[in-house]
């Protein structure tokens, strides 16, 4: 058996990059294509909590690289400043690795949750604040927080069958 296998946390790198591409690439679809055609908002941050639970499962340098990738992807297909996703995804992922949990399914679930909700109030007000926009009070935080946590509730007991698969 070789050496990288036996330590722990060595993952198959193809397979690594497989699962977070495929996850990304399904959370943004379902983002900014499903969500809105099905009625609910598309400020939901299915891609953003993808991320974190990303950074969870596979580690803080794995979580970084997803969240650069998936801000960025963001970034080309938003309005926003270009390059304010992939900053703000790269800090989410690598911060959510440092995210303690145990064998409890839902344990991190509210550090999860609020990394999310902190990325996307990031992101939205530096967008704004290089915009020469102002923020204002409205529903969109109470759906943010909403949608972040159903997402982070949904998508987190995942991380074990990740981690599976990456091994």
């Amino acid at each position: 058996m070789s050496v990288a296998i036996d330590r722990p946390g060595a993952a198959h790198r193809p397979r690594v990059i497989l699962l977070s591409s495929a996850v990304i690439v399904l959370a943004f679809v379902g983002q900014t294509a499903v969500l809105p055609a099905v009625g609910l908002s598309a400020t939901i941050p299915l891609v953003l909590t993808s991320v974190c639970v990303l950074g969870v499962a596979l580690g803080s340098r794995t979580g970084a690289v997803d969240g650069f990738a998936a801000g960025l992807l963001l970034d080309l297909t938003g309005s926003g400043v270009l390059g304010i996703g992939a900053l703000v995804g790269c800090v989410l992922g690598a911060s959510a690795g440092g995210i303690q949990v145990d064998r409890w399914r839902w344990s991190g679930l509210v550090r999860v949750w609020l990394y999310t909700l902190a990325a996307v109030m990031v992101m939205t007000g530096a967008n704004a604040f290089l915009q020469g926009l102002g923020l204002r009070a409205s529903g969109m935080w109470f759906w943010l927080a909403a949608g972040s946590a159903v997402c982070a509730a949904v998508l987190l007991p995942l991380r074990d069958w990740m981690r599976a698969v990456v091994r």
